[in-house]
């Protein structure tokens, strides 16, 4: 007679290894000094006083017509 076959029997055999895939998640702390500068701004007001004087020079020298021995001297 012929030779008979079966169907086939599978069996799966597993062979696995680990990986070790290392994962870092840092954390981190940043201090943070902060100075605030605080300009006050003032307006203050000063008053002073200025005293003025000016003065003229006239010449009131006789002339010729009224005083006839006086001679009219200019100095400028």
């Amino acid at each position: 007679m012929p030779t008979q076959y079966q169907p086939v029997n599978q069996n799966t055999e597993y062979l696995g290894q680990d990986v070790i895939i290392p994962v870092v998640h840092p954390t981190h702390t940043t201090q943070v000094n902060h100075t605030n500068y605080k300009y006050m701004h003032s307006f203050p007001h000063t008053q002073s006083v200025v005293n003025s004087a000016s003065q003229e020079h006239y010449c009131v020298c006789p002339s010729t017509h009224h005083h006839p021995s006086y001679k009219s001297k200019r100095y400028w």
